[in-house]
């Protein structure tokens, strides 16, 4: 379950899983990944975003693959309905400044696409 970083984080995690959970993904690295570094076996955390420090950690870094394989595959799930984009939004691209500021604003659940 997704939960937002910043002041408090741990205790929110705490709330939507009171049972505790066991792994943590982390998108931001930094102060963020140190702040639930706690919550789980050093074995579950793993990080996109700080391999240094999740490996200071004892968690895990994960690789991105980035290769066309990996894009032609999801087209392709996307394609069979497998795999939702979540879109929620489709603006010209000569409002990509508003369209920034609506992701940068952090409500958008979803991706904002800019078409020419």
């Amino acid at each position: 379950m997704p939960v937002a970083y910043g002041d408090g984080v741990a205790d929110r995690i705490r709330a939507a899983a009171p049972g505790g959970i066991d792994g943590a993904l982390d998108l931001v690295g930094g102060d963020a990944l140190r702040a639930v570094a706690g919550l789980v076996p050093p074995a579950t955390l793993y990080s996109i975003a700080d391999k240094p420090l999740v490996a200071q950690l004892g968690g895990r870094d994960v690789t991105r693959d980035r290769s066309t394989a990996v894009l032609d595959a999801l087209a392709r799930l996307v394609a069979e309905n497998e795999l939702d984009t979540m879109v929620r939004e489709v603006r010209p691209l000569d409002e990509a400044g508003a369209a920034l500021a609506l992701v940068e604003d952090g409500h958008v659940t979803g991706k904002v696409v800019l078409v020419p």
